[in-house]
């Protein structure tokens, strides 16, 4: 449940600076789980560079929250302080401050983050380029 959360969180926190790419097609629900799951057997190529760039963006997910997390350098006090202030009020003002502290504090691991998706997605258009 906390890397669920933790996961929202930062969903949250990256929202404002979201990289846009158009839809790949290959996840789950593009075509329905069982068209997604035919289309590995059709497009084999593709459904690898697929793969390939959710277990990279999955990694960059996670060092992202290990290090905004991290005790010692990271910013537990802050993550802290918007759990306790979103718990049972998400819309108030006292959540959107607490946020807006995090998220400052995780300014440069939410930067290593896009930057890390941003390689993984190029990886990806090259990889499905390759395919073609």
């Amino acid at each position: 449940m906390k890397v669920v959360g933790m996961l929202s969180l930062v969903t949250l926190l990256a929202a404002g600076t979201a990289v846009a790419m158009p839809s790949n097609h290959w996840g789950p629900g593009s075509f329905g789980d069982a068209g997604t799951l035919l289309n590995q057997l059709i497009y084999p190529c593709q459904a690898g560079c697929y793969s390939t760039e959710n277990t990279c963006i999955e990694t960059a997910a996670s060092a992202a929250l290990t290090a905004i997390e991290n005790p010692t350098t990271g910013c537990s006090t802050e993550i802290t302080a918007a759990q306790t202030a979103c718990d049972t009020t998400p819309m108030s003002s006292g959540c959107k401050s607490a946020l807006s502290t995090l998220r400052s504090c995780a300014k440069s691991d939410l930067q290593t983050y896009h930057s890390a998706v941003s390689t993984c997605r190029d990886a990806f258009e090259t990889c499905i380029d390759k395919c073609e």
